[in-house]
């Protein structure tokens, strides 16, 4: 039989070593822009085989939807990051981010964030803070984004790939 502060000790040093684990363990979901669906008519979308996305219409915008798959139980969205290439000289990628509740009746949209196109390299990351997460165990998050017209010049601009998560 064990004495009754080796149990306390032990017990102790079983909570401890839990808290640390919740603690130092981060969730960070990637995601591949193949999971992005095209809103309305406008726009062109081709998905290529590495996993991307982009308008190839030469005239008219692209509004694409992105889920993500968020792990239930967690109190806060984590940082969310949408990575893009802007290949237009004289539009931006636009992109913005909604955490909501289950039911979709409340969210947060978290305003726009547009990059202005450079040419053939301009790679952008949009960073938009972590959040409160709006019903933790059944709410939901995605990003709303608009691709320009392909530049007749540089080509299509890319939606790459986008994240949620709270190792950061």
């Amino acid at each position: 039989m064990i004495s009754t502060r080796t149990f306390l000790v032990v017990a102790a040093a079983a909570l401890l070593a839990a808290a640390s684990m919740d603690a130092s363990a981060g969730h960070r979901l990637n995601h591949s822009a193949q999971f992005c669906h095209k809103s309305g008519s406008d726009g062109t979308l081709s998905a290529q085989w590495q996993g991307t996305i982009t308008n190839t219409s030469p005239t008219r915008n692209m509004r694409v939807l992105c889920p993500v798959v968020r792990m239930a139980g967690l109190g806060t969205t984590g940082k969310a990051h949408v990575h893009v290439i802007d290949r237009n000289l004289n539009a931006g990628v636009q992109c913005s981010f909604y955490n909501q509740r289950a039911y979709g009746h409340t969210w947060v949209w978290s305003g726009w964030k547009t990059s202005l196109g450079s040419g053939p390299s301009n790679y952008r990351t949009f960073t938009f803070p972590a959040q409160a997460s709006q019903d933790s165990w059944g709410g939901f998050h995605h990003f709303h984004c608009i691709l320009p017209p392909k530049d007749s010049t540089y080509g299509a601009s890319v939606l790459a790939s986008y994240s949620t998560g709270t190792n950061d």
